[in-house]
């Protein structure tokens, strides 16, 4: 291990984080950007399969918390695409050939496991179709439990501008966690949506597990 390798793991043993590039490994740095990119990419590509159900969502109360949800994305994807950039990653020739790509969809019945299969660097579950209001519920409630386990190992982190940044990543993602659960129970709970909400359960399920990698 080199001198600044050294240094670096002896200030993080300490408990004290780093604060810029300076103080990092190139090893250190690509793994960090690595990281920052797959939340960054996620939240945007979530942002987008989100929208169109601020037209479609059941009442006008609905489409206002679904438009929040749209803008607590999008805000997310900037605040960290902002820590990227100050890290010297070029964010604009990251989005700008991949702003299409994160559009894209699968289909529904399409089963890619863990694979990635786009460039981009999105968490998975962000290629299947939102296709029903009870996907949009499902998955968020869901998928924001999902995030919120990875949030938390952020907080843990060595990288002090992500951890400090994610504190208003996750008060908002407990919004988005709540709004699911109302949800959930209302449709579980009518007979007339209780089948439907267990079948979208079961696929939003498996898909969230997913992110957390292959077992072993």
């Amino acid at each position: 291990m080199g001198g600044d390798a050294v240094r670096m793991m002896a200030k993080i043993e300490t408990g004290e984080r780093l604060e810029s590039p300076d103080e990092m490994t190139p090893e250190y740095r690509e793994a960090l950007v690595h990281l920052m990119t797959m939340q960054a990419d996620s939240e945007l590509a979530g942002g987008y399969g989100y929208v169109p159900w601020i037209m479609k969502a059941p009442t006008v109360e609905e489409k206002h918390v679904v438009a929040q949800i749209v803008k607590d994305e999008l805000r997310h994807a900037a605040v960290m695409y902002g820590l990227l950039a100050d890290l010297g990653f070029d964010v604009d020739a990251h989005v700008r050939p991949h702003d299409e790509i994160f559009r894209m969809r699968i289909d529904a019945a399409a089963d890619i496991g863990t694979t990635r299969i786009t460039s981009d660097k999105r968490v998975n579950i962000f290629y299947y179709p939102i296709d029903t209001w009870a996907d949009f519920i499902f998955f968020n409630f869901c998928m924001d439990r999902g995030a919120g386990h990875q949030l938390e190992d952020v907080r843990q982190c060595s990288y002090g501008p992500w951890v400090r940044a994610i504190e208003g990543i996750f008060k908002e993602e407990k919004f988005h966690i709540r709004h699911g659960e109302f949800w959930v129970k209302k449709l579980a709970g009518d007979p007339a949506t209780h089948d439907e909400a267990q079948t979208t359960f079961n696929r939003w399920y498996i898909r969230t597990m997913n992110i957390f990698g292959r077992p072993g």
